[in-house]
């Protein structure tokens, strides 16, 4: 594990965490944070991906306004503080951003066969990317806000895999209806469903973890990304 410095298109640079799998000619994953930066459970995140065969890297999102952070979601002033960054981001910048660590993963491994895996926020925004990246595949982990982003993307949009929590206050049932009905009329496009999870079921050491559903979820998008990135 150790960070690298991206060249953004306007000139600056953009920290991200970097962690390679030991499989030869791997592909690889941008993975895209929640709303509390790169921390703990972010780093956890990265070294299982890597685990599981996958070369990832992790953009500081939060560059541009407050590097560096690591924030705990259990304090509510850090949670907040997140939010608050979240909110005061910009979608073409953010995207440009993804863009450019994408950019940057493919030139260093030296192939395409790169993927976007994003949690909460990311979750979003890697559904954002499949609209407008040259990503092969994404994988959205209860992402937010899908309902307003989804009716914006076009029918070409690269595969995406949903995962869904059954109890997310963020998403509830009409909201929930309105992402899988928008979903199933796109080609390469999966969602599944988790009974009895909220938000957050995969946040590795999360107040609302569950393992079984979270190994769930990560085996049915291992099998998505070998689909792809094959």
């Amino acid at each position: 594990m150790k960070y690298v410095q991206i060249p953004i298109s306007d000139g600056q640079s953009m920290k991200a965490l970097s962690v390679s799998t030991t499989v030869p000619n791997a592909p690889g994953i941008v993975l895209v944070q929640e709303i509390f930066g790169i921390n703990s459970a972010m780093q956890t995140l990265a070294k299982k991906w890597a685990e599981k065969g996958f070369n990832v890297l992790c953009p500081d999102l939060f560059w541009r306004q407050e590097p560096d952070l690591q924030l705990d979601p259990t304090k509510q002033a850090q949670f907040d503080l997140g939010v608050e960054l979240m909110q005061g981001m910009d979608d073409a910048e953010t995207v440009a951003d993804l863009e450019s660590t994408r950019a940057f993963l493919a030139k260093q491994l030296g192939h395409d066969k790169i993927a976007a895996v994003g949690y909460c926020m990311g979750g979003r925004l890697v559904v954002l990317m499949a609209g407008n990246s040259p990503i092969k595949c994404a994988v959205s982990y209860y992402g937010v806000g899908l309902q307003n982003l989804l009716p914006s993307l076009t029918k070409d949009a690269a595969p995406t895999l949903l995962h869904i929590a059954e109890l997310d206050s963020y998403v509830p049932t009409d909201v929930r209806k309105v992402i899988t009905d928008d979903a199933d009329q796109r080609t390469d496009w999966e969602h599944y469903l988790y009974r009895d999870c909220d938000h957050a079921f995969a946040r590795p050491n999360g107040t609302n973890y569950v393992e079984e559903a979270a190994n769930e979820a990560n085996k049915r998008s291992v099998g998505f990304l070998n689909r792809f990135l094959a």
